[in-house]
């Protein structure tokens, strides 16, 4: 090999026809997929992590502060998002930007193919993640990932570049691949496990004499220029007094793989249980975000140890999701987009995932074959999966690995037809049965995630969207309350359904409340019957719902406070029917009504107590108690109650 980085080198990584080519499909799939998921909703309005980093991209973009502590979630698509938004990126101008960086995802695949694999295999390598819907379905998303990825593979490139001796600035070429992998860890931190990987295959290939040596301290500049890149973040929080590399979230992730509620594939939804994640940090003093993971991961490596039996059933079902062929939902379920928007790329019959996972294991396993390189992919693809395992698993955290797997799910059939090219029917005739074995493993669905129940959640944030309009689109309320209905019918047990249902018939019942006040002060009798009517029949539904989540969860404090304003506000309906009755000189009616009204009032503080027993800094259930007892006050006096 030459040690030169001439344009003729260059070449020989990036084939000028074969890039060409590459691009093309890679751009032509992309805008196919555009066409289908462009229509859908969950591209139209970011949802969950990408409403998150929305909301602090146009704070940042405006000149705002988004918060004053240490960073909760990893900072980079935050900021570049701010960057793109102050340079006039809409949300459609970021998806299709995401989506060109997928292509040069697909041909930065090409060339680290070419340097540890064959021409053939690399090009096969590309051509497969060029066509794979994952990937521009998480590029048209907010989310960082399209990101990482490509930084990730930029810095294995610069790496291998180096092993392969196809640079003579040996030092600054791993400088620069550590300050990649850097900023690709300020997106998803948990690559700093691979830079440590990388770290360590270059310090042994040198010591065992498997490829070029290094100094120690040259290796060293791999992992200083990772730091420089991460420092940003590392003294944002120091200033906020804690010694915290990127992000606090590692307690809230540990706590969502290893808990009583845990199933190994669900994150910790913004909700009822996050809610009450957040109190119990507070309540056992942990203030700010890093104390709270601290905190937090002392709670998850407690139930760890207090269950033994229940983590190792789970890290035996995260590893093998990891495996699996069915995308796991995190933020957006991919069968949502494929059964429901029409977009059949990402369908289970569309060569995808599940087709290229037996062959990458196959392909995996034989490493060796395609040393020294093939043993750095190998350590970067085994270590990033097991960074996975101890929090819970899903499409988005397997997406960095996919074009890596794509190379060795090629280069594994290109060693079936050298076998059996070659008559070497024992050793093809041993590796189709490990194959055809691994295919079954990979596509039995051992946990049900075809199941309809896992789109709940999307019915359930298709409810949110409605709700809330986004951009030019205006909230439809009849939609958002079928979707939440589908929701809570798909997975009656999830609180978060059932307190969202609520709240939205607890909005429905302001505009009900305001006509009727208008009515009755405008002495309108019938109608301002009618608006209670209607708002007392919003509210039995409201109550049932609330009351159902604190079944659920009884430390739901928002959900008891949502109960008590059901019945707070039934008390008003009771208490102006009473007032309406005395108009009228109906003094029985009034007085029915004012019992009525009182009951619920007694129910209503009942309630609030209760939100303030689970949680006591509740000011807002303070005052609605001293509300009720004014409201009580001003009930006629009809009777001696």
């Amino acid at each position: 090999m030459g040690k030169g980085s001439s344009p003729q080198k260059q070449a020989e990584l990036f084939p000028v026809r074969q890039v060409l080519i590459l691009a093309a499909v890679a751009l032509v799939f992309r805008t196919v997929y555009w066409f289908l998921a462009s229509k859908s909703l969950f591209l139209q309005t970011p949802v969950v992590d990408g409403s998150f980093f929305d909301i602090w991209a146009r704070t940042l973009a405006e000149g705002g502060v988004f918060q004053e502590a240490v960073f909760f979630k990893p900072p980079l698509y935050a900021y570049l998002l701010s960057w793109l938004y102050k340079a006039g990126f809409s949300l459609t101008g970021v998806q299709l930007l995401q989506m060109l960086v997928g292509a040069g995802t697909v041909l930065l695949t090409l060339a680290i193919g070419r340097l540890v694999f064959t021409p053939r295999v690399a090009f096969g390598g590309a051509l497969v993640t060029a066509l794979l819907p994952i990937l521009p379905f998480f590029e048209t998303q907010l989310l960082a990932e399209s990101w990482t990825t490509a930084l990730t593979l930029g810095s294995l490139l610069l790496v291998l570049r180096v092993v392969k001796e196809r640079t003579r600035t040996v030092g600054r070429v791993l400088f620069a691949a550590g300050l990649l992998m850097g900023v690709a860890a300020l997106g998803r931190p948990n690559l700093m496990l691979a830079i440590v990987t990388a770290a360590v295959w270059l310090w042994w290939l040198g010591r065992t004499g498997g490829g070029r040596s290094l100094a120690p301290g040259t290796i060293v500049l791999l992992l200083a220029g990772f730091l420089v890149a991460i420092s940003p973040a590392t003294f944002h929080n120091l200033k906020y007094g804690s010694f915290t590399l990127i992000s606090a979230n590692l307690g809230a992730n540990l706590v969502a793989g290893n808990s009583d509620q845990a199933d190994g594939v669900s994150a910790i939804p913004v909700g009822a249980r996050w809610d009450d994640l957040q109190l119990q940090s507070r309540q056992a003093g942990a203030a700010d975000p890093a104390a709270a993971s601290r905190w937090l991961t002392k709670e998850a490596l407690g139930w760890m140890a207090a269950h033994p039996g229940r983590t190792l059933k789970l890290a035996g079902k995260k590893a093998l999701l990891l495996v699996n062929g069915r995308e796991g939902r995190n933020n957006i379920n991919p069968r949502w987009l494929a059964e429901k928007d029409g977009v059949f790329l990402l369908a289970r019959w569309w060569p995808a995932t599940w087709l290229i996972l037996p062959a990458a294991l196959l392909g995996l396993g034989l490493f060796r074959r395609w040393r020294p390189g093939g043993g750095l992919l190998f350590w970067v693809v085994v270590m990033q999966a097991a960074a996975v395992l101890p929090f819970f698993v899903n499409a988005r955290f397997r997406m960095p690995l996919v074009p890596l797997l794509a190379l060795f799910a090629v280069a594994a059939v290109a060693v079936l037809f050298e076998q059996w090219s070659g008559g070497r029917r024992r050793a093809l005739g041993l590796n189709l049965a490990i194959l055809a074995a691994l295919f079954l493993v990979v596509n039995v669905d051992w946990f049900g995630l075809g199941a309809e129940r896992w789109l709940a959640r999307d019915w359930f944030n298709q409810g949110l969207i409605h709700g809330r309009g986004y951009g030019d689109r205006r909230p439809d309320f009849v939609e958002s309350e079928r979707c939440f209905r589908r929701a809570v019918e798909l997975d009656p047990a999830e609180v978060d359904f059932h307190e969202r249902l609520g709240a939205h018939y607890l909005m429905l019942v302001m505009q009900r409340m305001g006509s009727a006040r208008m009515a009755r002060d405008e002495e309108d009798w019938p109608r301002a019957a009618e608006y209670l009517g209607e708002a007392e029949e919003i509210l039995a539904e409201a109550r049932g719902s609330h009351r159902r989540a604190t079944e659920i969860m009884p430390r739901s404090y928002n959900s008891w406070v949502n109960l008590a304003n059901a019945e707070n506000w039934l008390g008003d309906v009771a208490s102006s029917r009473a007032g309406m009755a005395l108009a009228r000189a109906d003094s029985a009616s009034a007085r029915t009504s004012a019992l009525a009204a009182l009951e619920f009032y007694q129910y209503s503080v009942q309630y609030y107590q209760q939100s303030l027993e689970v949680n006591p800094q509740l000011e807002g259930s303070k005052r609605s108690i001293n509300a009720v007892f004014r409201s009580v006050m001003d009930l006629p006096g009809l009777d001696p109650a």
